[in-house]
Protein backbone atom coordinates (compact mmCIF):
# COMPACT_ATOMS: atom_id res chain seq x y z
CA UNK A 1 0.00 0.00 0.00
CA UNK A 2 1.42 3.25 -1.17
CA UNK A 3 2.46 5.87 2.15
CA UNK A 4 0.41 9.02 1.50
CA UNK A 5 1.94 12.23 2.85
CA UNK A 6 0.21 15.53 3.73
CA UNK A 7 2.15 18.55 2.80
CA UNK A 8 1.84 21.06 6.25
CA UNK A 9 3.64 23.62 4.44
CA UNK A 10 6.09 23.88 6.99
CA UNK A 11 9.39 24.61 4.31
CA UNK A 12 7.74 27.95 3.52
CA UNK A 13 9.63 30.69 4.80
CA UNK A 14 7.92 33.07 6.92
CA UNK A 15 7.35 36.61 5.57
CA UNK A 16 6.71 40.12 6.93
CA UNK A 17 4.90 41.53 4.02
CA UNK A 18 1.74 42.47 4.93
CA UNK A 19 -1.19 40.05 3.93
CA UNK A 20 -3.19 43.03 1.68
CA UNK A 21 -1.30 45.33 -0.08
CA UNK A 22 -1.10 48.65 1.30
CA UNK A 23 -3.48 50.26 -1.47
CA UNK A 24 -5.87 47.56 -0.99
CA UNK A 25 -5.77 47.73 2.49
CA UNK A 26 -5.83 51.43 2.14
CA UNK A 27 -9.25 51.11 0.48
CA UNK A 28 -10.83 48.68 2.52
CA UNK A 29 -9.61 50.39 6.29
CA UNK A 30 -11.57 53.67 4.17
CA UNK A 31 -14.75 51.36 3.51
CA UNK A 32 -14.63 50.29 7.30
CA UNK A 33 -13.53 52.98 8.85
CA UNK A 34 -10.44 51.39 10.71
CA UNK A 35 -6.66 52.79 10.94
CA UNK A 36 -5.67 49.53 9.00
CA UNK A 37 -1.39 49.77 8.96
CA UNK A 38 -1.36 52.68 11.62
CA UNK A 39 -0.08 52.33 15.23
CA UNK A 40 -3.27 51.93 17.51
CA UNK A 41 -4.54 51.51 20.86
CA UNK A 42 -7.41 49.21 20.90
CA UNK A 43 -10.03 48.41 23.43
CA UNK A 44 -11.63 44.88 22.81
CA UNK A 45 -14.95 43.99 24.05
CA UNK A 46 -15.20 41.65 27.20
CA UNK A 47 -11.25 42.71 27.44
CA UNK A 48 -10.26 44.00 30.37
CA UNK A 49 -6.91 45.41 28.83
CA UNK A 50 -6.09 47.62 25.78
CA UNK A 51 -3.82 46.42 22.77
CA UNK A 52 -1.29 48.80 21.25
CA UNK A 53 0.52 48.07 17.90
CA UNK A 54 -0.17 48.41 14.13
CA UNK A 55 -3.41 47.23 13.07
CA UNK A 56 -3.40 44.79 10.46
CA UNK A 57 -5.81 43.25 8.20
CA UNK A 58 -4.76 39.61 7.79
CA UNK A 59 -7.28 38.43 4.62
CA UNK A 60 -8.80 40.93 2.14
CA UNK A 61 -13.12 40.37 2.52
CA UNK A 62 -14.62 39.76 -1.03
CA UNK A 63 -15.56 42.59 -3.43
CA UNK A 64 -17.57 44.54 -4.01
CA UNK A 65 -17.04 45.88 -0.33
CA UNK A 66 -19.71 45.10 2.29
CA UNK A 67 -18.56 47.19 5.82
CA UNK A 68 -21.26 44.69 7.58
CA UNK A 69 -18.49 41.78 6.54
CA UNK A 70 -16.44 40.65 9.44
CA UNK A 71 -12.47 41.75 8.93
CA UNK A 72 -10.01 39.28 10.56
CA UNK A 73 -7.48 41.55 11.95
CA UNK A 74 -4.02 41.37 14.44
CA UNK A 75 -2.38 44.16 16.68
CA UNK A 76 0.66 42.96 18.47
CA UNK A 77 0.49 39.27 17.57
CA UNK A 78 -3.20 38.97 18.83
CA UNK A 79 -6.03 37.84 16.70
CA UNK A 80 -9.51 39.16 16.85
CA UNK A 81 -12.79 40.26 14.59
CA UNK A 82 -13.57 43.48 13.56
CA UNK A 83 -17.14 43.68 15.66
CA UNK A 84 -14.98 43.12 18.82
CA UNK A 85 -13.58 46.41 18.54
CA UNK A 86 -14.89 48.77 21.44
CA UNK A 87 -12.86 51.63 20.66
CA UNK A 88 -9.90 52.50 18.99
CA UNK A 89 -7.42 55.29 19.62
CA UNK A 90 -4.59 56.98 17.29
CA UNK A 91 -3.02 60.22 16.74
CA UNK A 92 -5.16 61.96 19.75
CA UNK A 93 -8.56 60.78 18.01
CA UNK A 94 -10.84 58.37 20.07
CA UNK A 95 -13.43 56.55 18.27
CA UNK A 96 -16.17 54.41 20.07
CA UNK A 97 -18.01 52.13 17.57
Amino acid sequence: MPEQQINLGLDIPHSTEPAVVPQLRDEIAQAWGLPLGERVEIRLRDQPATFTGVLELLTAPAYPWNPRETLQLRIAGFTFNSPEIESWTSANLKFQI
